[in-house]
């Protein structure tokens, strides 16, 4: 293994976990309400907490195999961004219900423990690196803030080029690529690492399903917008309860047409 840290990895794995805490406020907006972008800060403080927890615990066997779990981290990190993301939408979680439905904080809890995975891995990557080479502390600053800051400007302007699914594949080859990187440093073998790694590239920017690269906006996110439209004359509510016990209520706007929603 060549000496001294992988500053340039290091740098994208910090691009990327920045840029993936900023993607996750876009995407929550969009397929929730803005109110769920701001436990994206705190998604990221549960995933970073749990790498320093583990990294206390384990540290000295993790720093016999550094370069290996260095790789695999940031590879893990590239892989999570998008798998975490992909199955949290398959969740069934409705915010409209938390209230009355007792399955609704199960799912919430379940988002929090999907999507700080990749931040976990991320964390590890930086604090494993700070722990092996701490000589070198301030490169390792330097380059983490670096690529933070650059990770946070370049998710900005990616969301102005590209659709918010395809930006988040960008990320997950940001960890890919910092994999590949701390590999040819540390002159890891096999060799098949790399093509494996390039592989993986392929399929997660080519070969995941049309259907799991689809946002799946709430149903009723879009109602508020309806009294907006020209044309409609009512708002109609419908609530169903467990118990059984139903209200509505209506709300008469000038111009609008008839819109039903009905909470299950």
């Amino acid at each position: 293994m060549k000496n001294g840290p992988p500053l340039a990895a290091l740098a994208l794995v910090s691009a990327g976990a920045l840029a993936y805490e900023i993607l996750l406020t876009r995407l929550f907006s969009i397929i929730q309400w803005h109110h769920f972008a701001y436990m994206m800060i705190s998604l990221a403080m549960l995933g970073y907490g749990v790498s320093g927890t583990l990294l206390s615990l384990l540290r000295e066997r993790l720093l016999l195999r550094y370069g290996v779990v260095f790789v695999t981290c940031a590879a893990a990190f590239g892989i999570s961004a998008v798998g975490a993301f992909l199955l949290a939408q398959r969740l069934p979680f409705n915010p409209l219900e938390i209230f009355w439905d007792a399955r609704q904080p199960f799912y919430l809890l379940l988002f929090y423990l999907l999507l700080s995975v990749p931040f976990l891995f991320a964390a590890s990557c930086v604090g494993l690196t700070f722990a092996r080479h701490g000589a070198a502390s301030h490169r390792i600053y330097s380059f983490d803030l670096f690529g933070a800051a650059s990770g946070s400007l370049l998710v900005v302007l990616l969301l102005f080029l590209l659709p918010p699914m395809a930006v988040l594949r960008a990320v997950g080859l940001l960890g890919l690529m910092a994999a590949a990187l701390a590999v040819w440093q540390f002159s890891l073998r096999p060799r098949l690492l790399l093509p494996l790694l390039a592989v993986t590239a392929l399929a997660m920017t080519a070969a995941l399903p049309f259907t799991w690269t689809q946002l799946r906006i709430s149903p009723y996110k879009s109602l508020s917008q309806t009294l907006l439209v020209p044309g409609t004359r009512g708002l109609s509510t419908t609530v169903s309860r467990p118990s059984g016990l139903e209200r509505s209520s209506t709300t008469r706007v000038p111009g609008t047409s008839s819109v039903w929603l009905r909470l299950l």
